[in-house]
């Protein structure tokens, strides 16, 4: 058996893909401890046992730099959110992924997509006047290749994690991007204007200037995790300039009276919908953990 190190890529049904330090691909189960010990995460990098057929054991799970549950990758440099009209988007889910971001530490950028479709312009100014000061934010048509050369640049050399509602086009947006169709693409119902998910499964695609990019699987929800609601707060770091003008030092922005936030808000300084799906998840996560040590 050979012994060597390398960055698991992609994994489909107890089956993963390692890429070793040379360029060249195994196929790899887990050891048995190393699987109750955790979980296992695309993009982790491992140590690996392999026989001269391509096939081995992944050994061991070196140390994460950086991890998301959701989409579940480990040791990225950021996250693309991709957004577009159709299907509706789902603010709550990109605060919720921006929260990962300032978490973990990682670059966020939200790439807006599909211009050809009525509301396009009215979401581009929600997301800047929502996201501006947050993250990098790139228009984007993943049918003609517009904000490809961008968004390349930004990325450039690093690995980043593509997130979104299904059949927003990040797939599409890829094959764009490496100028080859690689990855499935799906469509948009016309029934209920719901996205079909096509991507099952996490791949890393590496493209020749060293950057990579993580597909992920479309979702629609991400669940909080359980953690005091006290700490939300810090997470929603545009909220920082406003907080001097908060009476208590651990000002909730919720219930107070004398609270900056709640005043930048009313005075246009802060936008009222991001402020309302602030208080939607502080409930939410006061609610959850209140409950956390209840039977289930």
């Amino acid at each position: 058996m050979n012994n060597g190190s390398g960055q698991i890529i992609k994994g489909v049904g107890g089956l993963y893909k390692v890429e070793l330090k040379d360029g060249s691909i195994i196929k790899c189960k887990i050891r048995g401890k190393i699987r109750l010990d955790g979980d296992v995460f695309i993009g982790d990098y491992v140590q690996v046992s392999y026989d001269n057929k391509g096939e081995g054991i992944i050994e061991k799970i070196n140390p994460r730099k950086s991890q998301m549950i959701r989409p579940y990758v480990s040791n990225i440099d950021g996250i693309i959110i991709v957004v577009s009209p159709i299907p509706e988007p789902n603010f709550l889910l990109v605060d919720k992924l921006i929260i990962g971001a300032v978490e973990q530490q990682i670059t966020p950028i939200i790439c807006i997509n599909k211009p050809s479709c009525d509301g396009y312009a009215k979401l581009c100014e929600q997301i800047r006047n929502d996201y501006s000061t947050l993250a990098d934010i790139i228009e984007i048509d993943a049918i003609s290749g517009k904000g490809s050369k961008e968004l390349r640049q930004k990325v450039k050399g690093r690995f980043f994690a593509l997130a979104g509602q299904s059949a927003v086009g990040k797939s599409t947006f890829i094959n764009q991007m490496i100028g080859k169709d690689i990855m499935e693409t799906g469509e948009v119902s016309k029934h209920n204007e719901k996205g079909r998910n096509v991507t099952r499964h996490i791949e890393i695609i590496k493209f020749e200037d060293g950057t990579k990019i993580a597909d992920t699987c479309g979702f629609d929800k991400l669940q909080m995790p359980v953690a005091d609601p006290a700490n939300l707060a810090t997470y929603f770091v545009d909220f920082d300039e406003f907080v001097s003008g908060c009476k208590f030092k651990m000002c909730r922005h919720v219930d107070e009276e004398i609270c900056g936030v709640k005043k930048a808000v009313k005075d246009g300084k802060l936008s009222k919908d991001r402020y309302d799906r602030y208080v939607k998840l502080y409930l939410e996560s006061q609610k959850r953990w209140n409950t956390r040590y209840d039977k289930r």
